[in-house]
């Protein structure tokens, strides 16, 4: 009995250890990632509570403790991408039988950041309080028919997009947070531009 115990109290420092170490900046950037992913504040904040439930459940899977922030953020993209392949399942079945779908909460501050440019919506993310720039109608327009364009990309799409050109992370990475082999991150990349130039089209 007292082996167990002492399993027990070493499990639960191991966690405590992975939370504290997640909290200090991953945490941050999964939130980050999640955000741009899903586009709402409240579905972003449940991916990353979920993936730091996920990882300290799986904690047990954690080879090398130095690996963490990359493990962390690679459960975090799975949540989202588990997310928006539910939503883009539901979106088909309310169009196929005709449904209104009821629209995701939006906070002001993201709508008010769609309409004002990418530096604002950078802020968002970022933390940064920077002053909204002066742009021309057209390109605020442009902005947000890319944003909601992306919705027709399918979910490892969008999420290939968003972490290579959102986050700057080179492909072999992209490759390893979707969870794919490199041949087939690049066949999301490739398929994924052109579907949204043909989509950023039909908009014009």
């Amino acid at each position: 009995m007292t082996g167990v115990r002492v399993t027990d109290t070493s499990a639960r420092d191991a966690r405590s250890r992975l939370l504290a170490e997640l909290a200090q900046g991953p945490a941050r950037r999964g939130y980050s990632i999640a955000y741009d992913l899903l586009g709402n504040r409240s579905e972003a904040e449940e991916a990353v509570q979920e993936g730091l439930a996920r990882a300290c459940e799986s904690i047990g899977d954690l080879r090398d403790p130095g690996a963490a922030p990359a493990w962390f953020l690679r459960i975090v993209t799975s949540v989202c991408l588990r997310h928006l392949r539910r939503r883009r399942l539901k979106r088909t079945l309310f169009g196929r039988f005709g449904w209104t779908e009821p629209r995701d909460d939006e906070s002001p501050a993201t709508s008010a950041a769609a309409d004002e440019g990418p530096e604002a919506l950078a802020a968002l993310t970022s933390g940064a309080a920077l002053p909204l720039p002066t742009e021309a109608l057209a390109s605020r327009q442009e902005l947000a028919i890319m944003l909601r364009t992306l919705e027709g990309l399918s979910a490892q799409q969008r999420t290939a997009l968003v972490l290579r050109y959102g986050h700057d992370l080179p492909v072999p990475e992209v490759a390893q947070m979707l969870g794919v082999e490199l041949a087939t991150a690049k066949t999301h990349l490739v398929r994924g531009l052109a579907k949204l130039r043909d989509l950023m089209e039909e908009h014009r």
